[in-house]
C-alpha cells in the first residue's frame, strides 16, 4: 500500500470492499493482461500448485536420501533419517506454496507473516493440546477408554516430527493454504469450508483401521475446526500448530492411535466398549465425543469470523470489479493490515 492510499474500511459479510485493497507492495491501478487474469483463476492456481509440488517432490527424491516408507515405519527413524523426513515433508509443500503466492499470485504471504509466528504458534499449540485432553477426559468419564503405564519407553522426538510437524505443516498448506483459500476466492467461505473438509476427511480413508465413519468424523471435527480457525485468524501459523499439537498430544502423550497408526506414548490407551464412543483402533478422531467437542469450538470460530467480517461471499454475490476471483489474498491482506501495529505519526514542521 502506498503512502497516500486510504486503508479500506472493514467489510460487512454481504458487502464487498468498495475499492481493491493493496496486494503486494502497491494497489492495482491498471487492468492486468489477460494471461495473468487466467493464471490467477482459482482452478488454474490449484493446478499450478500441484505442478510445483510434483516437480519439487521429484527433485527431493534425489536430493534428500531415504524415506518412502510411510509415517508408521518412519516412527522408527532417528538422526539424519528423521531430519531428512522432516525436510522432505515440509520443504516440498512449503516451497511450492511460496512459489504459488509470490510468483503466480504476486503478493506478500500475509498468512505467514513472521511477526505473528510465535504468538499464533503458541495459541494453536495450546488449543490442540487442550482439545485432545478434553476428548480423552470425555472418553474416560464415559468408561470407553482405559489408561495404563506404558510398557515401552516413549520416544517423543519421532512422533513430534512424523505425526506432528510434517502433517501439521504439509497437510495444512495443501488443505487450508491452497484448497480452502483459493476456492474461497471464487466460491466464498462456505463452499471452501465444505470442499476442503470433504477432501481432508477423504484423504484419511486409506489409513490403517479407517472406515467410512472415521473419514466422516475427521471431515466434521478437523475439517470444520481447522477451516474456520483459518477463516477467522487468517494465519497458517495457527493451524500448523493446532494440527501438530493435536497429533502429538494424542499419540506421544496419551498413547492413543493417531488416525489409525499405533504410537508408543507416555501412557498406554486401550479402547473399551462401543467404537463410536471410544474411536476403537482408529483413535480419538473416530469418537463421536471428539466430534461434539470440535464442532462446538468450530461454531465459536465461525461466530467470530462472521462478527469480524472475515467471511467471503461467493463471486455471484459480490462486486467482481471490486473483488474479482483473480485477485488473491484480499482477505489475508486486510486482516494483516488490521493486526499491524499503527505507525507513529511523523512530526511536521510548524
Amino acid at each position: 500500500m502506498t503512502q497516500h492510499d486510504t486503508p479500506p474500511a472493514p467489510v460487512a459479510i454481504t458487502t464487498p470492499p468498495p475499492t481493491m485493497p493493496a496486494v503486494g507492495e502497491a494497489a492495482v491501478v491498471a487492468k492486468r493482461p489477460l494471461w495473468i487474469t487466467v493464471l490467477r483463476n482459482p482452478v488454474a492456481r490449484i493446478l499450478v500448485f500441484i505442478v510445483f509440488a510434483l516437480g519439487l517432490g521429484y527433485a527431493a527424491r534425489y536430493l534428500l536420501p531415504g524415506g518412502g516408507k510411510g509415517p508408521q515405519n518412519a516412527l522408527a527413524y532417528g538422526g539424519s533419517d528423521l531430519l531428512f523426513h522432516l525436510l522432505r515433508g515440509v520443504l516440498v509443500t512449503g516451497i511450492a506454496y511460496l512459489l504459488l503466492v509470490r510468483v503466480v499470485e504476486g503478493r506478500r504471504v500475509d498468512e505467514l507473516r513472521p511477526g505473528r509466528a510465535l504468538l499464533d504458534i503458541a495459541k494453536g499449540w495450546l488449543l490442540g493440546t487442550v482439545i485432545l485432553f478434553l476428548a480423552a477426559g470425555a472418553m474416560l468419564a464415559a468408561g470407553v477408554i482405559e489408561f495404563s503405564p506404558a510398557t515401552v519407553p516413549a520416544n517423543l522426538i519421532a512422533p513430534l516430527v512424523v505425526l506432528g510437524l510434517v502433517p501439521g505443516i504439509s497437510e495444512e498448506i495443501i488443505t487450508r493454504g491452497v484448497l480452502f483459500r483459493v476456492v474461497e476466492d471464487g466460491l466464498g467461505t462456505w463452499f471452501a469450508l465444505g470442499i476442503s473438509a470433504l477432501v481432508f476427511g477423504g484423504g484419511h480413508i486409506a489409513n490403517p483401521n479407517a472406515t467410512l465413519w472415521t473419514s466422516i468424523a475427521i471431515a466434521i471435527e478437523a475439517g470444520l475446526l481447522l477451516g474456520m480457525a483459518y477463516a477467522w485468524t487468517r494465519s497458517l501459523w495457527f493451524v500448523f500448530a493446532l494440527h501438530a499439537a493435536w497429533n502429538f498430544t494424542q499419540g506421544a502423550l496419551l498413547g492413543i492411535p493417531v488416525s489409525g497408526m499405533d504410537v508408543h506414548g507416555l501412557v498406554k490407551a486401550t479402547p473399551r466398549g462401543v467404537a463410536l464412543l471410544s474411536g476403537g483402533e482408529f483413535g480419538a478422531e473416530g469418537s463421536i465425543l471428539t466430534v461434539v467437542i470440535c464442532t462446538t469450538i468450530a461454531a465459536w470460530f465461525t461466530r467470530r469470523a462472521i462478527l469480524d467480517g472475515r467471511v467471503v461471499q461467493p463471486f455471484w454475490r459480490r462486486d467482481r470489479v471490486a473483488w474479482p476471483a483473480s485477485e488473491p489474498g484480499v482477505m489475508e491482506a486486510r486482516v494483516a493490515a488490521e493486526s499491524a501495529t499503527p505507525a507513529a505519526p511523523v512530526p511536521t514542521a510548524a
